[in-house]
């Protein structure tokens, strides 16, 4: 690696830590004075926000936009080098454009491992304190009654076996009219019925209360009425009444047994998590696009400011492209590998666009 390069590579680096960072800062400012008075009104307190929520929110953040924060990074350095004519002087003295983006491309490499890495492993532990933390302190009244409420189950566990419970508790583990029913085919040879069910959460049983078994055969059916009785299923609570944030508290092993499991239930709100579990990896492999997206743009002669407002309306646009093409994705309209690559395809266009126009 030759001196031009280093002094790109580490200030690149630097630049971005920078801004990385006091987007951060910023960015707790501004949502701490958002949810002030939801903290308060759910006994919650500034002090625990900042120690038991705020820096693992930070780490959620960062690493989510990492790529906007790149492309920030390289408007801003690049532009600093175009305006002191640093970048025509190298050009001048025979090194060609593609030689310059080396250490660029370098950097991009450097962060987007990084940034797979703490998707894939780290970014799931900060998830599940940073999603504890909200759905204790920072959920409007309105969505903690919904979510605290008595939900009906209606479950498939297996293509054989479904399972029907009204009024399931999540806080208290347990629910009312509970159904269990399994087929050969389209036949149905046995149903479970109880007037309550408990979830042993130590135990990972359930216990039936006053239920009754029917085993249907060609010629009768075969009764057993009890009080009590303990059975288990393959599915927990945390399963067939998952939480929103669930895919978001798994590391990449465990998204994707858990997609598994969902696609052998035939869930059918399975695209929710295998758009979380695609985007672990295209959102760090964008940090390219970005980084030559943001070098092409700042090559142009202009003042900073107006390439960093440039650098902030295309991210603004990136974000609300990925938002969009999730929600058609939720919906059914397009596949979810789709659905993440959409936004980096377009990019793409654009990216190569302006970097054919730039070394011609």
């Amino acid at each position: 690696m030759k001196i031009i390069d280093r002094y790109i590579f580490r200030s690149l680096i630097k630049t971005f830590i920078f801004i990385t960072i006091s987007l951060q800062l910023l960015s707790i400012v501004i949502d701490l004075s958002q949810r002030m008075h939801r903290l308060e009104s759910n006994h919650g307190s500034i002090k625990d926000a900042l120690i038991y929520y705020y820096p693992f929110w930070s780490v959620w953040l960062a690493n989510t936009f990492s790529p906007i924060s790149v492309f920030l990074s390289v408007i801003f350095f690049t532009s600093k080098l175009t305006k002191n004519s640093e970048i025509t002087a190298l050009l001048a003295s025979g090194i060609s454009f593609q030689r310059i983006t080396f250490p660029y491309l370098l950097s991009a490499t450097i962060i987007s491992m990084t940034s797979i890495m703490i998707n894939y492993y780290i970014l799931p532990i900060a998830n599940k304190n940073k999603n504890k933390f909200h759905y204790q302190y920072l959920l409007s009244s309105n969505y903690k009654k919904k979510y605290e409420n008595d939900q009906n189950v209606s479950a498939q566990i297996s293509s054989k076996e479904y399972i029907f419970i009204r009024n399931f508790s999540r806080e208290k583990n347990i629910g009312k009219y509970f159904v269990y029913q399994k087929f050969i085919g389209n036949k149905l040879i046995y149903i479970l019925k109880s007037k309550n069910i408990y979830w042993n959460k130590k135990s990972k049983v359930y216990v039936l209360h006053d239920y009754i078994e029917t085993t249907i055969h060609k010629n009768n059916d075969f009764f057993v009425k009890g009080f009590y009785k303990v059975i288990k299923l393959s599915l927990t609570p945390e399963e067939f009444l998952p939480e929103e944030y669930i895919a978001e508290n798994m590391n990449i092993s465990e998204l994707k047994k858990f997609i598994d499991i969902e696609k052998r239930r035939g869930n059918k709100d399975i695209n929710i998590y295998l758009n979380e579990f695609y985007q672990r990896t295209s959102l760090p492999l964008s940090t390219f696009i970005f980084t030559i997206l943001g070098l092409s743009l700042s090559l142009k002669k202009g003042e900073i400011g107006g390439n960093i407002i440039i650098g902030i309306i295309l991210s603004f646009i990136y974000i609300f492209f990925i938002e969009l093409t999730k929600v058609y994705s939720i919906k059914n309209y397009i596949p979810p590998y789709l659905s993440v690559c959409i936004p980096n395809i377009f990019f793409g266009i654009i990216t190569t666009y302006y970097y054919i126009k730039i070394t011609k």
